[in-house]
């Protein structure tokens, strides 16, 4: 089954269904409802199996959910429980400047996130991560355009 699910996940659209609820899991976080968080985090938690396997898939896309299905299941060692430590992390503390309305520090996190996700993709998967990075700049790009929004309100 497991196997199928990572089938999946070589959707492209899986890749734009993560950022889109890690925005509604932030959202909701700002509105301080529950609901909004809850299906932001479920979203995010799922989406990567949600769309059909694609008739026709890029070798670089391949490549890439290779690299990252061998990163996310066994053999642990330290590099892999820190950089998965590092996120969880990260999403909570998110969360908790959202929830608490700090908007500039917010936003600063998520675009540090978004690079950190580009460098990343970079790093472990070299070539083939060029397309998991440009969501992670896609991120950074729409955390900077909402703070630009935020400022000249």
């Amino acid at each position: 089954m497991l196997d199928i699910l990572w089938e999946r996940h070589k959707s492209i659209w899986s890749w734009y269904m993560r950022p889109l609820f890690g925005f509604v899991l932030f959202y909701g976080a700002w509105l301080n409802d529950w609901f909004v968080l809850m299906v932001g985090f479920i979203g995010l938690s799922t989406s990567w199996f949600w769309f059909p396997k694609p008739k026709m898939i890029s070798p670089l896309v391949e490549e890439f959910i290779n690299i990252e299905r061998s990163f996310l299941t066994p053999p642990w060692h330290k590099a892999k429980v820190g950089s998965l430590v590092a996120v969880l992390m990260f999403v909570v503390i998110s969360i908790f400047i959202f929830w608490y309305r700090w908007l500039e520090l917010g936003l600063v996190l998520m675009c540090v996130g978004g690079l950190a996700k580009s460098f990343w993709s970079f790093k472990v998967a070299g070539r083939s991560g060029y397309i998991a990075a440009f969501f992670g700049f896609f991120w950074a790009g729409m955390s900077i355009l909402i703070y630009m929004l935020y400022s000249y309100s």
